[in-house]
């Protein structure tokens, strides 16, 4: 069976193998010039510890939403092209998730997985617009998070 990074999947894999594989993709689909760039700070950006925090973040954002808009066309000649850029896309946003803002402590694999779908329903297809559907993912989390059960 081919893995399709649901649920399911996601817990019945060895994190360490989640890993590898995400950064693996992540490696493959942002240029490797790109991430100089992405990940340069201006002075300002370097002058605490919070402004710091923030750019790096920024810089993981963007980074995660080239990757996710790079999907369509790395698997767009595949067989079962859709269904192979869904299961990447899952991969990549519980890379975003798990790895790129270690949001497991704050926030189950549920619910992070049951939005997922509804992400995936009307994903964008340019960078920009992953920029945006991750920021609202991460207002998503937070709001979940300051919510009592």
């Amino acid at each position: 069976m081919q893995r399709d990074y649901t649920l399911n999947s996601l817990q019945s894999m060895p994190r360490e193998e989640l890993e590898e594989f995400s950064l693996r993709m992540i490696h493959r689909l942002v240029p490797e010039e790109a991430m100089p760039e992405l990940f340069t700070f201006e002075q300002e950006e370097t002058e605490n510890e919070e402004r710091l925090q923030s750019a790096k973040f920024d810089a993981m954002l963007r980074m995660n939403a080239i990757a996710l808009s790079e999907l369509n066309l790395a698997f767009s000649e595949s067989d079962n092209a859709k269904q192979n850029i869904d299961r990447m896309t899952r991969l990549l946003l519980w890379h975003f998730y798990a790895v790129s803002f270690h949001l497991e402590k704050a926030i189950p694999l549920e619910v992070h997985c049951d939005k997922v779908e509804t992400v995936i329903k009307t994903m964008p297809s340019d960078a920009f617009g992953w920029v945006k559907t991750l920021t609202e993912l991460l207002h998503y989390y937070a709001e979940k998070s300051d919510s009592p059960n």
